[in-house]
């Protein structure tokens, strides 16, 4: 079941960075409304699986689709 919950929101995530380009954490939060640990692991399958980046800028980290 978490695998699922997770997959389904890796998906959410996916098409709001393909939809609005890179966003931070707090944004892509506010966007979807979910809860952090639901997002952290989607982020992190969609970085896994090579669907995502991630870059550092100065204080902040921004997620857009590859």
């Amino acid at each position: 079941m978490l695998q699922h919950c997770i997959g389904e929101n890796a998906g959410k995530v996916w098409r709001l960075l393909n939809e609005k380009g890179e966003l931070t954490f707090a944004q892509i939060k506010k966007e979807l409304k979910g809860k952090n640990e639901e997002l952290y692991m989607a982020l992190g399958w969609l970085l896994r699986e090579n669907a995502i980046y991630s870059r550092d800028e100065e204080d902040k980290t921004f997620f857009g689709c590859k």
